[in-house]
């Protein structure tokens, strides 16, 4: 019976520490990040929403507005509707979020 209990309590501790893997990753989100000077800015809730002022450089991201963010395999993707952007995305810093597209652009948002 012990040895029972001592199975389902490993299996239940893996099972937390994979699903909190995922809380904490979208956690990193939370909050405002900026690009230089403000021009831009993304507020991400822990609703799933975030919502963008300004326009992105580099002319590739141009979307303004509330939107339905995902989190999957190192990938955001921003959602209204049926129509979604998706982008790369990594922490270079803990106050650093990179993002990019697969031709190669990027810029970095710093957390205010």
């Amino acid at each position: 019976m012990k040895k029972l209990f001592s199975v389902l309590g490993i299996l239940f501790m893996l099972c937390i520490c994979c699903l909190s893997g995922c809380l904490d990753e979208k956690s990193k989100f939370i909050g405002t990040w900026q690009y230089q000077d403000g021009i831009m800015s993304m507020t991400f809730d822990s609703n799933g929403k975030v919502t963008i002022t300004g326009s992105g450089p580099l002319g590739f991201f141009s979307l303004t507005g509330v939107y339905d963010y995902s989190i999957a395999n190192q990938k955001i993707t921003f959602l209204s509707g049926d129509t979604g952007v998706t982008m790369n995305y990594s922490f270079p810093a803990s106050n650093q979020l990179l993002l990019s597209n697969d031709q190669g652009a990027s810029f970095i948002l710093t957390r205010s």
